[in-house]
């Protein structure tokens, strides 16, 4: 046998043919439709930066207006529209953790095919499912073993997002199984390598694209490749040459070990509109602060992982609103000076926050040390000395928004409406809200998707 002839891939085109709407446990469908209003509430907040502006404008209109950009009263091409809504979703640093980041490129990916084709909400949810589950299946197997980013310099959310956004795309386009193995391998060949620096060094206006738009294209596109017959890389994940050897040191797909698991059955939500690395350290600082602790007295010494502190703690002040979202010690300054939760204000508004003299003193007082004991963002320790030498100390290994301590079904629809009622008014995002929490009774998702137009 060879070795493709039960590789990963084909294993998770079998995984996810059997995701049907009637096999889905009604928990794990009910955390798929929060992911979709998640999801589209953090690309209507995008439309609000200036870097939506710019995306709009680099996606010119086309005689094939056939989706929906949310939030906006514009329509472009399929893929098209998938890049603008994937980047706006992504560009605040708002949208889920499941599996990465799965939920942006397989949601935009399932109501842009579910728009154009008139899908009825069952098929879209059984999309958004089996793209959200084959992309944690595919980032699980690495992410335990991962190699530090100043060992490999890739992040591991790209690739598996392509793949899983190409799972989501062939059960709309109604692939077989065999199609929809090559639709899988298609799309991880064609995947970018989702370069370190980009998501945390000086990454400029393109960065959102990796996450997000990126996966959704790739994924479409690898899909239609494989209706047309053509083949890819059954081995791309498994051999020496392949993602796992590149991006883990042990990794490798346990099959079994996903039987009668969901990954959507434990959620990972933001709270925060920064990347997720710094959720612990912020959640720590605001305990601290919370028992009363002065901190912009104190000097503060901070423990995470070493390959969190080798991406995240920056000794300089923030240069963009993008690299505001993935520095720690900007971030938990804001805390120390007073925020409960880091919002898309901070980032948007950066040149007003740096104006702060007590932001940028609490920033001197910041240091951040790489603990080898610490192996997970979720854990940090937070060492707090004041000038009489008293030390306090604050661990955490479950932000907010993890599954040890995940965001109530109400927060998540209450996180919706604050990111779209700005945007779409309270009618209609309470409209949107509705049947998005009851996609199974919408017949045609065509009429749905258009209250997202402005």
């Amino acid at each position: 046998m060879s070795a493709s002839a039960d590789s990963t891939l084909r294993q998770l085109a079998r995984q996810s043919s059997a995701m049907t709407f009637p096999d889905i446990p009604e928990s794990v469908q009910r955390q798929a439709r929060l992911c979709i209003l998640d999801t589209v509430g953090c690309a209507l907040a995008g439309t609000r930066t200036e870097e939506a502006r710019l995306v709009l404008a680099c996606e010119p209109a086309s005689a094939d207006e056939a989706a929906t950009v949310f939030g906006t009263p514009h329509r472009r091409s399929l893929q098209g529209a998938v890049r603008i809504n994937g980047y706006l979703g992504d560009v605040l640093e708002l949208n889920d953790l499941i599996g990465g980041h799965a939920s942006i490129g397989n949601v935009t990916a399932a109501l842009a095919l579910g728009e154009i084709s008139g899908a009825p909400g069952t098929r879209v949810l059984e999309a958004v499912v089996r793209g959200v589950e084959v992309t944690t299946r595919v980032y699980e197997a690495v992410y335990p073993s991962l190699r530090r980013y100043t060992e490999m310099a890739l992040v591991p959310v790209g690739i598996p997002s392509c793949i899983g956004s190409a799972a989501a795309a062939a059960h709309l386009l109604a692939l077989n199984k065999e199609q929809t193995l090559h639709a899988l391998a298609i799309a991880g060949a064609l995947a970018g390598w989702c370069p370190a620096e980009v998501i945390f060094g000086n990454g400029g206006s393109v960065k959102p694209f990796l996450f997000g738009a990126q996966p959704a294209d790739v994924g479409i596109t690898a899909a239609h490749y494989a209706r047309a017959g053509m083949t890819g890389p059954a081995d791309l994940l498994d051999s020496q040459l392949g993602y796992f050897a590149t991006a883990s040191t042990a990794g490798g797909f346990d099959a079994t070990a996903w039987e009668g698991r969901w990954a959507l059955a434990q959620p990972r939500r933001k709270l925060h509109a920064c990347c997720g690395y710094l959720h612990a350290p912020v959640d720590a600082l605001g305990k601290l602060r919370a028992r009363g602790s002065a901190l912009q007295e104190m000097r503060i010494t901070l423990r995470v992982a070493p390959y969190v502190a080798d991406v995240v703690s920056k000794d300089r002040l923030p240069i963009s609103p993008n690299d505001a979202r993935f520095h720690l010690q900007y971030c938990l300054a804001l805390v120390a000076c007073g925020a409960d939760v880091i919002l898309p204000e901070h980032s948007i508004a950066l040149v007003e926050q740096l104006r702060r003299p007590e932001v940028l003193a609490m920033m001197e007082r910041i240091r951040v040390v790489p603990d080898p004991a610490l192996t997970h963002y979720h854990q940090c320790s937070i060492e707090m000395t004041d000038g009489a030498g008293q030390v306090r100390v604050q661990a955490v290994s479950a932000p907010r928004g993890s599954p040890q301590e995940p965001l109530r079904d109400a927060e998540v629809i209450q996180k919706f409406h604050s990111l779209a009622e700005p945007v779409l008014g309270r009618a209609r995002a309470g409209r949107f809200a509705d049947q998005a929490l009851d996609l199974q009774a919408v017949d045609d998702v065509r009429a749905w998707i258009a209250l997202l137009q402005t």
